[in-house]
């Protein structure tokens, strides 16, 4: 699914939610010593960015169905009147604040409202991915890289209702600040976890294209648009692009790729290549990079590199992977096949 601007722009996003979230927690961490530092404070002001940033993550990770204009520009309007609000809060009278003062009723107001949007904008994005189908027959590992997505969100989503909830009693009680406390050690397990999972789940290792459909699914194709003509001059300009260009041997190949070279929907190539070999798109690719390693061994190429550089001239991106596809199709690993060669 990710060509490589959105894997780019996945890892931009991933790295401004890393780099505020450190930001949020160096400043608490000042704040709770008694240190001042020249522009303190300033992390509050981006707090309500983390639910949209997540929301962008996904989007661009997946190509979820959301508005992300709408968002976008919401956000900004959100930012704006915020900005308007805290600049009217002096900060000597909330620093000793310890009653209902419309200072502290405003400055909770806003919190809470804060809290609750990137609640609601984290609770769409998983939703969305939720309702993905993951109809490209993902090896083990994908699965689990896509599973990490939905784990991460989720913990974001449980720890933001935690931190909702000590605000509201924080604004109930005259010794708050114990409540702020609590809250810096819950942003620091999602912290954690937050870099675990980006150790875990990198974005380039998420591979397939989670729009692609399966076989089991064809009984949707028949309120295609694609006529059965159409369907058939679509599948020969894909065969003329396999054999003539040879794109499958790029290991960032992706569905969309195909799509835009044939000008065509992802869904009218989906649909044309589940027809005609009653496969999805990533085993249609799958087999094409193994007859070409086929044609590397056959060749004698193994002589030469090893059979790993074949697998990656043939645009496998790993060993496992290309082991896994090769005994797949032909029944045998790499090893024995070029044994029954020789």
């Amino acid at each position: 699914m990710l060509n490589r601007s959105q894997n780019k722009q996945s890892r931009w996003v991933l790295g401004v939610i890393v780099l505020l979230n450190a930001h949020n927690l160096f400043e608490s961490y000042l704040y709770y010593n008694g240190w001042e530092w020249p522009g303190q404070g300033l992390s509050y002001l981006h707090y309500h960015l983390i639910g949209f940033l997540f929301l962008l993550y996904s989007y661009y990770l997946f190509r979820i169905e959301v508005r992300i204009k709408f968002w976008f520009f919401f956000i900004i309007g959100f930012t704006f009147l915020r900005l308007i609000a805290l600049s009217y809060l002096e900060e000597d009278t909330l620093d000793t604040a310890t009653s209902f003062t419309p200072e502290i009723i405003a400055l909770t107001l806003d919190n809470l409202l804060s809290i609750l949007l990137n609640m609601g904008l984290l609770i769409l994005a998983y939703s969305k991915i939720r309702r993905i189908k993951l109809t490209v027959n993902p090896n083990p590992q994908e699965q689990a890289n896509y599973s990490w997505v939905k784990s991460l969100l989720l913990v974001a989503i449980i720890l933001y209702v935690a931190v909702f909830l000590l605000n509201v009693v924080a604004a109930l009680d005259e010794e708050w600040l114990i409540y702020f406390k609590i809250e810096s050690v819950i942003n620091s397990v999602f912290s954690l976890a937050l870099v675990f999972a980006s150790m875990r789940i990198p974005v380039f290792s998420i591979h397939g294209d989670f729009q692609d459909l399966d076989p089991v699914s064809k009984k949707k194709y028949l309120k295609s648009s694609l006529s059965g003509e159409g369907s058939s001059k679509l599948w020969q300009d894909i065969q003329r692009i396999m054999q003539e260009e040879k794109p499958y041997l790029n290991a960032e190949y992706r569905l969309s790729d195909l799509a835009q070279r044939v000008d065509r929907s992802v869904h009218h190539v989906s649909q044309t290549i589940n027809e005609q070999e009653s496969i999805g798109f990533s085993d249609f690719i799958s087999h094409l990079r193994v007859d070409e390693a086929k044609a590397l061994l056959d060749a004698g190429r193994a002589s030469e590199v090893t059979i790993l550089a074949v697998s990656l001239e043939a645009g496998f991106n790993s060993k496992t992977a290309f082991y896994s596809a090769f005994k797949k199709v032909v029944g045998k690993s790499p090893s024995a096949y070029l044994k029954e060669k020789r």
